[in-house]
């Protein structure tokens, strides 16, 4: 661990040795671009489902994450903001904790946009900066191991290594990955904060079809 920093350094060394400082510029253009998928998807599409399936108040809902998402974005853990965001998701979004005990945990580990986002874009990333025509083939492929990659991801801060296997699966050269290493945590507090974002609308959406759902509970609560 204590050399670790040194290692990266010289892996990023090499990679902008070899690219170039030019390449910086294109990796943050990357990170503008992977910043606005998660916005979309955090404020678009998951409350778009909540709002068609579910009888939760959008502005409930996205209201109520702000706590377990600085959480999620802070520890970049999926595991360590469980707790948080099973208390909000009992607590303020009314989910009983049958449904909250059974989704949530799962969706921990199972239930990743956010890393299925992030390996398509690096896949597209990489295709670009190694001038690499993607056949239908290729497209397929990373759109599949994207998915199943990020429903195999542990629920823990660390390197997404399983952006390699897209990457060859899509058969891109993984040369360049070092030149994502500095900026991964980053990526991963950004995509946690999405990640369980996503499990609280699953579990709103899951309980709503529960056998004990109570379709007037916000007019109680009112």
């Amino acid at each position: 661990m204590l050399i670790a920093p040194i290692g990266v350094f010289g892996l990023m060394a090499d990679a902008i040795g070899t690219y170039g400082f030019d390449v910086l510029t294109v990796v943050m253009k990357l990170f503008v671009v992977y910043v606005a998928a998660i916005l979309i998807y955090g404020f678009v599409v998951y409350p778009a489902l909540v709002m068609l399936f579910s009888n939760t108040p959008v502005l409930r809902y996205m209201s109520a994450m702000k706590k377990a998402q600085v959480v999620a974005f802070s520890t970049a853990s999926s595991m360590a903001t469980l707790p948080v965001n099973m208390e909000v998701v009992e607590k303020e979004l009314k989910v009983s904790n049958a449904t909250a005990s059974f989704v949530l945990p799962l969706g921990a580990t199972i239930n990743m946009s956010g890393n299925a986002i992030y390996y398509g874009l690096v896949a597209i990333f990489f295709a670009q900066v190694f001038q690499i025509d993607l056949s239908m083939g290729a497209w397929a492929a990373i759109i599949i191991t994207s998915t199943l990659g990020a429903i195999g991801q542990a629920g823990v801060p660390g390197p997404t290594f399983l952006v390699v296997a897209v990457l060859l699966a899509a058969g891109i050269p993984i040369e360049g990955l070092p030149l994502l290493f500095a900026l991964d945590r980053i990526f991963d507090m950004v995509r946690t904060a999405l990640n369980i974002t996503g499990d609280a609308a699953c579990a709103i959406i899951v309980d709503k079809y529960s056998p004990d759902y109570d379709p007037e509970r916000w007019t109680k609560s009112a």
